[in-house]
């Protein structure tokens, strides 16, 4: 009989039926009580004392295909081989009985004897006679009722003589009483951990051996989280991993989702949830309810009013920038003024007045567009705050009163007909949309104006949708040659990937795409509904996402479709929406599966019911999606790839030992593999994020690297020597956590920490060094489809500087780039990396309101990225003539005569086709006035740096020096101008981009007083310079023009202190300080383990979030946050 792994309770024997001995043979001490014997407090002593030596241990390793025939559960033992064990269970039930034949008083002899018998059997390599021992051991236990605080040292022992034997199931036994008894030590004396990571080993080869493969990956995973360093159980965990994706590839080991819903569904119509309903007890896990949250519920209730508060803020407060981003998509708004002038005109023509009830009217677009298009009265109905307070200002702006206009602040369900709407409307616009369409609360806020607030049968704008879906697989399987597809089983989110940049390169259709539902916006849906549709697969691969649009007609024959060809057209503010399933099917071309589709009114979601899986989905929202960025961006890895095996090499050559410390590997772990490959002698992985270090260890193990990649979850400022770290430290840094910025995740700090606890002197830093580039530019709004919209300006302002896709962002470049800071992560060198005054050549005239800023990143002396935007290249230096106006004919004055022979080098340049100037230099060694570092014609150097009014366009740029096309990195979809189509290169760091707090109105040219302007007659002109301001402020960058020059910006309303201190009165800066006090409050609460995780009330948000009118995008954003400071700071100090 095969032994049973339990909750604690013992299990039967494992020998022959009716042989009492057998069972105290397997069942061990049973439920022991403490006795007076002094024999009790003597130690125990631990046989196993060198992990490695396991030789005689049968993990059971891979077997041919002929000899792998599995079952339901595992494979089925061989005849002979289940004959042999059995033959071994015997003849250990009659070696104990002579044994306790030739030892009557064994009952009398003290524990410790009776041990010490039993493991020097052990040790001279009888484990036959050590189990029988030890059989004598245990039953003296069980017969006297005691107990020994370090029993779990004998289970341990007795495992590995049974592993040794192949006695698996006996083995998973002891295995599990020894973690069971040392995880009690340790609770309550601290003592025991070491038994309790080997015993994890112990448990994770018997599993193996019984060809359990899951079970055992997770059991290596659970003692490496206690020993990351333990060689045994990171074998173990590799040879699971191979043996898993063994079967994954043969197709053995398909699974099926737990346990489907047995409620059944029934097309039961949408319901509020009562007032008296206990909020905390209601079930959000299938994120379909019937019963919906009301916002008056969620506003009341004492366990969801704080989370639901908090999300309106910070929705109130990201909205604004949102808003921008959709006033500048012009192929989206086009269409929306078509469908209103048409619609307008049309209820002209039948001698009626226009009223038009505008719902998310935003910052007023729509309103002011039908009211130029002729409406009598329009009612602006704004669900966010700071979007209706612009609104009102814009409308006002533009010369419109409050006789046309009655602006609202309301969430559309709670309008009330004559006290927010003056008369019913006959023309009702409702741009309440998202990826997902119903997920902001477009169906209620139609179906209640509707029933109220407007005439019998009205013209609603949009008039319908149509849904589609499409079948796809978004997998990543490998990167440099390394295989990553570990990674693939956190292809999951709560919601649909709404508000999450989204590459359509990375998304493989598996099918056309087929119409879902239709939904009339006259008659909008009150029911839930759900049916089956089948996919015919149009082409083989893995099926794990949906991705679903709709076509939405808005008026006549305008229509807005949010599909892949939209996108490409120009859309940049709507795409398709994509949801992961909950595992991966493999499929092949011809292949139908039903796909279930289901929907009630405030969300879509698809399924399969019944699916045989090769692997499931892994659900942690605290897993940060941008991993699939780094994965998917192959110029970086390669760079980095080259680099590494560059500097090992040169190591190696110098007759060194390479320790290599990654800090920060992510989940794939994908640097320190290279290190390894390239021949680093160890590798330490560190990475504070649990979920992050589960999946690296397995890509490690899958990649066959485990017994030179260590994976450490641990602060990397925490690292310590002898215990993270080997002693004698590390002598190779590999890091890559830098953001847009480079610093903001706190580079420096965390470099000179590790430097301090665990480097060696001479260590050697892939990067070596990086640069900082700055440029002003003009990122303004001014009219929008012929309104003025200056006043929404005022929410572009934030103290921290945001990432951004430049191209994505209209702008208008005002500057010359200029080096800003210089960074060196290696050595004693240091660079100008604090403050700087900076002097920017103006080479266009416009309002410079903001400054974008990037780095190039010098890997080694030959290898160099850059998150340069589009049109410049390494070392600030220009990739095309076009991208800067001309200002060649500019006249210079004396003092800019320096920049002449730069000029005239340039054109040597132009005539010979070489550089006139080259310095060579393996390295990058601080600035050299007029020239710029950078990989030309003639190698790594400092060439002259070529005035932009006369730049070729550049050749200079190597492969590694720009990143490709990432899988999901774009940060705006979408084209930006012509340029556009021409970008093949990405990058996924992008640019940051930090908006001033004072603007300044500059010009190419100014006359010798320094006025600004056009000038007649011969008055001598000069370039004009603008003096900025750079500063590293703890871990920012952060720029500003000198004091007094230029105009104050305005500034959003939360964002203005009046008074100070506790006098602080604007009450919107209270708002936004309320949020900070609800974050510190949830972090207090958290160390008392007294609360429920947070992810309770985020998936209640997030399920009602349409009746709630809540941005789903801001939601998800939210969620992830909170699960990411609940993950930190749940961790124990």
């Amino acid at each position: 009989a095969m032994a049973t792994e339990g909750s604690g309770d013992a299990p039967t024997g494992v020998a022959a039926a009716g042989d009492d001995f057998s069972d105290r043979l397997a069942n061990g001490i049973g439920d022991a009580v403490a006795d007076d014997d002094a024999d009790v407090y003597l130690d125990i002593e631990d046989v196993d004392e060198d992990d490695d030596d396991d030789d005689g241990c049968d993990v059971g390793g891979p077997r041919s295909a002929e000899e792998s025939d599995f079952s339901d559960e595992w494979e089925e033992e061989d005849d002979d081989e289940a004959a042999a064990k059995q033959r071994k269970r015997g003849q250990l039930i009659f070696l104990t009985r002579e044994l306790l034949k030739r030892d009557a008083t064994y009952l009398s002899r003290p524990l410790s004897e009776l041990n010490g018998e039993a493991a020097a059997f052990q040790k001279a390599g009888d484990d036959m006679s050590a189990i029988a021992a030890y059989a004598k051991f245990f039953a003296k236990v069980k017969a006297k009722r005691l107990t020994h605080r370090e029993l779990y040292v004998t289970h341990c022992n007795r495992a590995q003589a049974y592993l040794n034997l192949g006695l698996f199931e006996e083995a998973l036994w002891d295995a599990s009483r020894s973690i069971q008894l040392a995880g009690a030590a340790i609770e309550k004396t601290r003592t025991g951990v070491e038994i309790y990571v080997k015993a994890h080993a112990k448990k994770g080869m018997a599993l193996a051996g019984l060809r359990r493969w899951q079970e055992a990956s997770e059991t290596f995973d659970r003692g490496l989280k206690c020993d990351p360093f333990h060689s045994e159980m990171k074998r173990g965990l590799e040879l699971s991993q191979r043996e898993i994706l063994g079967d994954l590839l043969s197709g053995r080991s398909q699974r099926f989702k737990a346990l489907p819903s047995s409620r059944k569904f029934d097309e039961a119509k949408i319901t509020m949830q009562p007032y008296s309903a206990p909020l905390f007890k209601i079930r959000t896990e299938d994120m379909l309810p019937r019963q919906l949250l009301t916002p008056f519920q969620a506003e009341n209730d004492y366990h969801v009013k704080d989370t639901y508060n908090y999300m309106t803020v910070q929705a109130d407060t990201r909205m604004p920038k949102v808003h921008l981003r959709a006033l500048q998509d012009v192929y989206r708004q086009a269409r929306w003024r078509r469908a209103i002038e048409e619609a307008v005109r049309d209820i002209q023509e039948d001698d009626r007045d226009c009223r038009v009830l505008d719902l998310g009217a935003g910052a007023g677009l729509h309103t002011m567009e039908a009211l130029h298009a002729g409406a009598y009265h329009v009612t602006a109905v704004e669900r966010w705050l700071y979007l209706a307070m612009s609104s009102k200002e814009v409308i006002l702006k533009n010369g419109y009163n409050d006789d046309q206009v009655k602006v609202v602040y309301k969430r559309p369900t709670d309008l009330v007909l004559k006290k927010d709407v003056p008369i019913v409307c006959n023309l009702l616009l409702c741009d309440i949309l998202d990826d997902g369409l119903l997920t902001s609360g477009l169906i209620p806020a139609v179906r209640h104006c509707l029933q109220d607030l407007t005439v019998e049968r009205p013209v609603v704008i949009p008039m319908s949708a149509t849904v589609y879906v499409q079948a796809g697989e978004v997998l990543a399987d490998d990167a440099c040659g390394f295989d990553v597809s570990g990674m693939n089983r956190h292809r999951w989110m709560p919601c649909f990937a709404s508000g999450l940049p989204f590459n359509r390169d990375s998304f493989v259709p598996l099918s056309q795409p087929m119409e879902v539902w239709h939904f009339d916006m006259l008659n909008p849906p009150e029911e839930a509904s759900q049916h089956a549709l089948d996919i015919h697969f149009s082409r083989a691969g893995r099926f794990n996402a949906v991705r679903f649009w709709y076509d939405l007609h808005l008026y006549g024959d305008v229509h807005l479709s949010t599909g892949p060809e939209s996108v490409e057209a120009g859309l940049k503010t709507l795409r398709p929406a994509v949801q992961y399933l909950s595992g991966i099917l493999p499929v092949e071309e011809g292949d139908v599966a039903p796909l279930t589709c289901m929907h009630n009114t405030v969300r879509i979601r698809f399924d399969l019911d019944e699916a045989e899986y090769i692997s499931l989905a892994r659900p942690d929202a605290s897993f940060p999606q941008i991993q699939f960025s780094y994965l998917g961006d192959v110029g970086r890895n390669e760079a980095y790839c080259a680099a590494i095996e560059r500097v090992v090499a040169r190591m190696k050559r110098r007759g060194e030992e390479v320790h290599a410390l990654d800090m920060g590997c992510g989940g794939s772990a994908l640097l320190a593999m290279m290190a390894a490959r390239a021949g680093a002698d160890s590798v330490v992985a560190a990475e504070l994020h649990d979920g992050l270090c589960d999946t690296a260890r397995h890509v490690v193990a899958q990649n066959g690297l485990s017994s030179k990649v260590t994976v450490v979850n641990r602060d990397i400022g925490l690292l310590e020597r002898g215990k993270e770290v080997r002693t004698q430290g590390a002598n190779l840094v590999i890091a890559d956590f830098f953001d847009a910025g480079l610093l903001h995740d706190n580079v420096l700090f965390l470099l000179e920490k590790a430097k301090r606890n665990v480097l060696q002197s001479d260590f050697a830093v892939v990067p070596a060094a990086a640069t900082v580039y700055c440029m002003g530019i003009e990122a303004y709004t001014k009219s929008v489809e012929g309104f003025d919209f200056t006043p929404i300006n005022k929410y572009r302002w934030d103290s921290e500087y945001e990432p951004v896709d430049l191209s994505r962002i209209p702008h208008k470049k005002l500057t010359k780039p200029k080096k800003v800071f210089e960074y060196f992560f290696q050595g004693q060198r240091k660079g100008r990396s604090r403050e700087n005054v900076l002097k920017l050549d103006v080479v266009d005239s416009g309002l410079m309101n903001a400054v974008v800023f990037w780095f190039d990143l010098h890997l080694d002396e030959e290898e160099t990225l850059t998150s340069a935007p589009f049109g410049i290249g390494l070392g600030g230096t220009p990739t095309t003539d076009a991208t800067f106006p001309d200002i060649s004919s500019l006249q210079m004055s004396a003092e800019e005569n320096q920049d002449q022979p730069l000029a005239a080098a340039a054109e040597a340049e132009d005539e010979d086709g070489e550089e006139f100037h080259y310095i060579p230099a393996a390295a990058f060694a601080g600035e050299k006035r007029g020239y710029a570092f950078k990989l030309g014609s003639k190698g790594l150097g400092y060439y002259v740096d070529i005035p932009w009014h006369v730049a070729a366009p550049s050749q200079s740029q190597s492969q590694g020096s720009r990143s490709r096309s990432n899988v999901l990195a774009e940060v705006e979809g979408g084209k930006a101008g012509p340029c556009d189509d021409d970008m093949t290169d990405k990058h996924h760091w992008g640019q940051a981009l930090q908006y001033l707090e004072r603007a300044l109105v500059v010009s190419p040219t100014v006359d010798a007083s320094g006025t600004n302007g056009n000038f007649r007659g011969k008055k001598k002109k000069k370039r004009m310079k603008v003096t900025l301001l750079a500063k590293r402020e703890g871990h920012a960058i952060k720029f500003s023009l000198r004091e007094g020059v230029g105009q104050r910006v305005g500034k959003a309303p939360w964002k203005v202190e009046w008074g100070g201190g506790a006098s602080v009165e604007n009450p919107h800066f209270q708002r936004v300080h309320y949020c900070q006090l609800l974050v510190s409050d949830f972090l207090m609460r958290l160390r008392s383990k007294r609360f429920p995780p947070i992810e309770k009330d985020m998936k209640m948000m997030l399920a009602n979030c349409g009746n709630l009118f809540l941005d789903p995008a801001v939601v998800s954003e939210v969620y992830h946050e909170f699960v990411c400071l609940e993950m930190i700071h749940g961790q124990p100090e």
